[in-house]
C-alpha cells in the first residue's frame, strides 16, 4: 500500500455564518407579528362568533338577565323549598313565583306574565310565606312505560339499547350529553332516525353549583345548538344530571329562564349504582304508569341491557304500553326539525376541534407510534445482528506493517488540563504501528498547553499546535490541515482510547470492498463514568443507538453521524468536503453528510472503543443535548436536498426522514399529547397511556437487550430500561422546542463544554483483532459498565 501523502492545505476554509443565524433579528421581529396577528385574528373571530353561539334559543319575556335565579334563590330559603304536586304529579317540574291576591295565592311563571294556576287550600298552607316554589306536574296513564336513558350517546351501549328497543318496537326518550354527541353523531343521528325522543342533558354533564352563571348557560345552549347542527333537531327537554330538582334548583331555575321544560322520572331502576359485572335488578311493577330512569353510558352497561331484556317482555305481558314523554306535553315543548343557523355550525365546529380532534390526532399518533416502533424495531434490530454476524465471521487478512496506512490523531483541545494528560496516555499505549498525534490548543486559559509540551519533550509522535480560541471545528481544521496520514483520527480531549482501537479503525482503509470508496469508519463511544442515575442512563443511551441503530444504518449504508470523538476519516475525503463546517454546531453530523454527499460509503466498527466523560448534572445534559439537538437541526436543513433523494439510498429515504419526524412531531403534537393524557388521567382512562408505555419500554428493552448480547455488556444496564422515558420525555421536550425556539430566533447556541471531573478510567484489558492483549504498564483504567442509546447516531 502507497505512504504517499497529500500535502497539507495552508489554511483552513473559509467559515461561514452559522445556519438560521440572523443578525438583524428581522426574521423573528417578522415571526412575533405573524403571531400576534394570528393571537389578534383569533380572538377577533371569538369575539365575534361567542355572542351568537352563547345566546339562548328559546328567550322568555321577562327576568333574562343571567344572575336573576340565583338572585331569586336568595330571596327564599334554599333547603326548605316547598313542592307542590309531587304526590300525584311528578314528571315536570318547574319553579314558580307565589302571587297573592287577596285571599288567593297564584303560581307565576317568572319569566313572563303567564299564571300557572291557584294554589289549592292545603297548597297554600304548604306554601306559607315562601316567595316561590317547586311546582310538579304531569304524570303517565296506568300502565304505561316511558323509558328515558341518560349521559349518552355512547359509541358501544348506545347501538346495543337501539337494537333492543328495536327487535321490541318500543319507542323511549334520550337526554344526551352535548360532548357524546360530538364524539358519536352517527349514533345520536340513529336515534332520532328510529322514531325516538330527544333531551337536553347539558354539554358536559354539568353539577350547576359548582360554576358560574356564564358556564352553566352554556352547558345547556351548548348542547342544544350541537343537536341542531348535528341533525337538525331541536328540543326544549331537560332533565338535571344528577336528578333531584328539590336539591338542584338552580339547574332547574337556569333551564326554565333558558325555555326548557324539566322532565323528571319516579322509577330509578338505580343501574349506576351496580359495579361491573353485577346484575341490575328487574324493577317491581305497579299497574301505574311510570317514567323509568336507565343509563345507556357513563359505564358498562352491560348489566342495564340485560335487566331491559327481562324488563320490556314482563312489562308487556303484564299489559304495558311504552312511548316517548311526548303524550304529556305541550305542544309548544314537542321536538321540532329546524334549519340550522351559523351559530349552530360555529358551535359544533368548536366543540369538535376541542373535544374529538385532538383525540383523533392522539389516536392516529398511538398506532404511527405503535406501527412505527414495531416496524423500526423489527428492522433495525434484524439488521444490527445481520450486520454484528458478517462484521463477526469477516476474516481479516495479516496485513504487514509496512502496508498500514499512517494515521494521524487530531486532538483539539480547550481547557483539558485535568483530563488531556490520561488522553495522551491512553493514545501512547496503542498498538498501532504507525501513527502520529496533532494536538491543537484552541486558546485554553489553564495550563492545558504547558501540559501538551511537556508531555511532547518525551512523546516524538505528539505534535503540538497553538492558536487563538476559535472553536472547536477550527482547531480540528488545522490538525487535519497540517496532518500527514492517510487515515486522520479524531477524538476529544477527554477520551481515552482503547489500546486496539486506532488499529481496528485503520483495518478498514487497508481493504478495497468495492463499490464505494471508504470515507470514514464511526467508532464505539462508550461512557466511562457510570456512577449515578443520570450517567447510567447515558450510558444505556449510547449503548443500544450505536450497536443496534448505528449497526443497522451500516448495513443500509445509511449512516448519518460518525462521531467526532471517536471516527477515523480518509484524508482526501476531509479534504474535498473542506474539514470540518463552522456553520454549525454538529459539525460530526454535517460533515457526514457531506461525505456521502461526495459519495463515500461510512461503516461502524464496535471494536474501536472511545471512553468518554457523560455530564453528571441535569444542567449539565440539558444545556449538552440542547447544543446536539440545535445543531442537527442546523444540518438537516442544511441537506435537506437529501431528504427522500433516491440517489442516498436508505439514507434519503427512511434515515433522514425519520429524523426529520422526530423533531416535527413532537414539535406539533407533544402539547395536544401532554394535554390530552392529561384529561384522561384525571378522567381515570389511564389504560390506552399504560399501553403505549408498556409498549415503548418493552420495544426499548428488545433493542437494549441486543446492544448488551451483541458487545457483551454488562446486563445491569437492563434495569434502567423501566426509568428510561423518565429522563427522556422531559429532556426531548426541552431541547426540541428550546432548539426551535432559538433558531426562530436567529440566535447562535454556545458551545456548552461541561466541568471537567477526571473521572473516566481505561481498563487493563482490551481487544486486537478479537485476541485479548495486555496494555503495557498503563496506569489509567475504566469500568466496565454502561449503558445507552446514542443521541448522536441519527440526525435528529
Amino acid at each position: 500500500m502507497s505512504t504517499r501523502m497529500s500535502q497539507p492545505s495552508s489554511k483552513p476554509p473559509h467559515a461561514s455564518a452559522p445556519v438560521f443565524f440572523d443578525p438583524s433579528g428581522k426574521r423573528w421581529r417578522r415571526i412575533l407579528y405573524s403571531l400576534l396577528a394570528a393571537i389578534l385574528t383569533a380572538i377577533l373571530s371569538v369575539v365575534g362568533i361567542l355572542p351568537g353561539a352563547t345566546a339562548p334559543l328559546w328567550k322568555g319575556q321577562l327576568n333574562q338577565s343571567p344572575e336573576y335565579p340565583r338572585k331569586l334563590l336568595a330571596t327564599g330559603d334554599q333547603n326548605n323549598i316547598p313542592t307542590l304536586g309531587r304526590d300525584t304529579d311528578f314528571v315536570f317540574d318547574r319553579i314558580a313565583l307565589v302571587q297573592r291576591a287577596g285571599n288567593k295565592v297564584l303560581l307565576k311563571d317568572p319569566f313572563s306574565d303567564t299564571v300557572y294556576r291557584e294554589a289549592d287550600a292545603d297548597e297554600k298552607e304548604l306554601i306559607g310565606t315562601h316567595t316561590y316554589v317547586i311546582d310538579s306536574y304531569g304524570h303517565p296513564a296506568d300502565r304505561q312505560l316511558m323509558l328515558t336513558f341518560d349521559d349518552g350517546p355512547d359509541a358501544r351501549f348506545t347501538p346495543e339499547v337501539l337494537d333492543l328497543l328495536s327487535k321490541e318496537g318500543v319507542p323511549a326518550t334520550f337526554f344526551t350529553v352535548g360532548r357524546n354527541i360530538v364524539k358519536n353523531p352517527d349514533v345520536f343521528k340513529r336515534i332520532i332516525r328510529e322514531g325516538h325522543m330527544v333531551g337536553n342533558h347539558t354539554m358536559f354533564h354539568s353539577d350547576f353549583w359548582a360554576h358560574d352563571d356564564a358556564y352553566n348557560r352554556e352547558a345547556i345552549i351548548g348542547a342544544d345548538r350541537v343537536m341542531r347542527a348535528t341533525d337538525n333537531y331541536a328540543t326544549r327537554l331537560f332533565r338535571i344530571p344528577s336528578g333531584d330538582p328539590e336539591n338542584n334548583t338552580l339547574a332547574l331555575l337556569q333551564a326554565q329562564q333558558l325555555g326548557f321544560l324539566h322532565i323528571n322520572m319516579d322509577l330509578d331502576t338505580r343501574d349506576w349504582d351496580h359495579p361491573q359485572g353485577e346484575p341490575v335488578p328487574v324493577p317491581e311493577l305497579d299497574g301505574k304508569g311510570h317514567v323509568v330512569l336507565v343509563h345507556d353510558a357513563g359505564g358498562d352497561r352491560t348489566a342495564t341491557i340485560n335487566m331491559l331484556k327481562t324488563l320490556i317482555p314482563r312489562a308487556k305481558a303484564q299489559g304495558y304500553t311504552f312511548s316517548t314523554v311526548q303524550p304529556l306535553l305541550p305542544n309548544e315543548y314537542v321536538p321540532q326539525r329546524i334549519t340550522p343557523s351559523v351559530d349552530d355550525h360555529l358551535t359544533l365546529a368548536t366543540y369538535t376541534s376541542a373535544l374529538v380532534t385532538p383525540n383523533v390526532v392522539i389516536t392516529w399518533l398511538f398506532w404511527f407510534g405503535i406501527g412505527s416502533l414495531t416496524v423500526l424495531t423489527f428492522l433495525y434490530v434484524v439488521l444490527a445482528l445481520i450486520n454484528n454476524r458478517r462484521q463477526k465471521r469477516r476474516r481479516w487478512d495479516a496485513i504487514p506493517e509496512q502496508d498500514w496506512p499512517f494515521v494521524s490523531v487530531v486532538l483539539p483541545v480547550y481547557n483539558e488540563e485535568r483530563v488531556v494528560e490520561k488522553t495522551l496516555a491512553a493514545l501512547q499505549v496503542s498498538n498501532y504501528p504507525r501513527f502520529e498525534v496533532i494536538a491543537v490548543n484552541d486558546g485554553s486559559t489553564d495550563n492545558t498547553l504547558a501540559v501538551l509540551r511537556d508531555y511532547a519533550r518525551t512523546w516524538p509522535q505528539l505534535r503540538v499546535l497553538d492558536q487563538p480560541n476559535r472553536g472547536k471545528s477550527e482547531a480540528s481544521n488545522n490538525g487535519i490541515f497540517h496532518s500527514q496520514g492517510e487515515v486522520v483520527v479524531t477524538l476529544d480531549g477527554d477520551t481515552l482510547f482503547e489500546r486496539q482501537t486506532i488499529r481496528m479503525f485503520a483495518r478498514h482503509f487497508c481493504v478495497d470492498d468495492g463499490g464505494k470508496k471508504l470515507g470514514a469508519v464511526a467508532g464505539h463511544v462508550k461512557v466511562g463514568n457510570r456512577r449515578s442515575f443520570l450517567t447510567a442512563w447515558q450510558s444505556l443511551e449510547y449503548l443500544s443507538g450505536i450497536c443496534v441503530t448505528r449497526m443497522a444504518e451500516g448495513l443500509m449504508g445509511a449512516i448519518s453521524i460518525v462521531p467526532g470523538a471517536c471516527a477515523a476519516w480518509r484524508r482526501e475525503a476531509l479534504i474535498r468536503a473542506g474539514g470540518y463546517s463552522t456553520d454549525t454546531l454538529a459539525e460530526d453530523a454535517d460533515l457526514t453528510l457531506s461525505l456521502q454527499q461526495l459519495g463515500y460509503r461510512i461503516v461502524q466498527e464496535n471494536k474501536a472503543v472511545a471512553w468518554t466523560e457523560a455530564p453528571m448534572t441535569v444542567t449539565g445534559l440539558a444545556k449538552q443535548r440542547l447544543r446536539w439537538t440545535y445543531g442537527n437541526i442546523q444540518t438537516i436543513y442544511k441537506h435537506r436536498g437529501m431528504i427522500f433523494n433516491p440517489r442516498y439510498g436508505a439514507l434519503g429515504l427512511l434515515t433522514l426522514p425519520y429524523a426529520v419526524l422526530s423533531v416535527l412531531v413532537p414539535l406539533l403534537f407533544m402539547p395536544m399529547t401532554i394535554v390530552v393524557a392529561a384529561i384522561n388521567l384525571s378522567h381515570g382512562e389511564w389504560q390506552a397511556i399504560a399501553l403505549f408505555a408498556v409498549f415503548v419500554a418493552g420495544t426499548h428493552l428488545i433493542i437494549s437487550t441486543v446492544a448488551v448480547i451483541m458487545v457483551r455488556e454488562d446486563p445491569s444496564h437492563l434495569l434502567m430500561v423501566p426509568m428510561y422515558r423518565l429522563i427522556y420525555e422531559p429532556l426531548r421536550a426541552y431541547v426540541i422546542f428550546g432548539a426551535t425556539l432559538q433558531a426562530l430566533r436567529g440566535r447562535v447556541v454556545g458551545w456548552y463544554r461541561p466541568e471537567r471531573t477526571n473521572s473516566v478510567q481505561l481498563s487493563v484489558a482490551t481487544e486486537s483483532d478479537g485476541v485479548a492483549t495486555e496494555s503495557d504498564g498503563v496506569t489509567v483504567t475504566v469500568p466496565a459498565f454502561v449503558t445507552g442509546q446514542d443521541p448522536r447516531t441519527s440526525a435528529a
